[in-house]
């Protein structure tokens, strides 16, 4: 019970960012040696201060929630991770998936996501819950350089919330 604490976030029942940060190494370093490919999207709530400031936070922990079961309910495979990144970020990894995989996926997280139908009276995109999505796969060439596929995948997110959020961009990043 005290391991899955230290790896469960507490409000959202998915694995927790230290979860995240030791699967992704993980599974980089298994990717490296297989030279196989290994996806990551990184998602954002749109607008979910202005979430918070409208409807209240205990209103923001049951999106956050739900949007959490929402993307456990997608990502299914044993090996991928569903994660709370930060706030109202979440990270999902998936080994073994290339950037088609990857934008599917993460337009199918989209998707679900919007398909919740949460009311945001404070968002300037939609009258619904939304969430902008960046998605990359490389094939790593190194056990080093894990954190630059974060890099690229937050470098792809930020993307998608500058060109109108509620939408998936793709990034390229190094080692692939």
């Amino acid at each position: 019970a005290l391991t899955r604490m230290t790896l469960v976030d507490g409000l959202t029942g998915i694995a927790n960012r230290r979860s995240f940060d030791d699967v992704l190494e993980r599974e980089w370093r298994r990717a490296a040696r297989e030279g196989a490919a290994l996806a990551l999207i990184m998602l954002d709530i749109d607008f979910f201060k202005s979430f918070n400031d409208a409807c209240g936070h205990l209103a923001g922990d049951d999106c956050l929630r739900r949007v959490a079961g929402a993307l456990a309910a997608v990502v299914q495979r044993p090996a991928d991770l569903a994660a709370r990144y930060g706030g109202e970020e979440f990270a999902v990894v998936l080994p073994q998936t290339d950037s088609a995989g990857a934008l599917a996926v993460a337009e199918e997280l989209r998707e679900r996501i919007g398909a919740l139908g949460i009311a945001h009276p404070a968002s300037w995109v939609s009258d619904r819950i939304t969430v902008s999505l960046g998605a990359v796969s490389v094939v790593p060439d190194g056990d080093d350089g894990w954190l630059a596929i974060i890099a690229a995948a937050d470098c792809a997110l930020y993307r998608a919330k500058r060109d109108g959020r509620n939408r998936v961009c793709g990034e390229a990043a190094s080692g692939e």
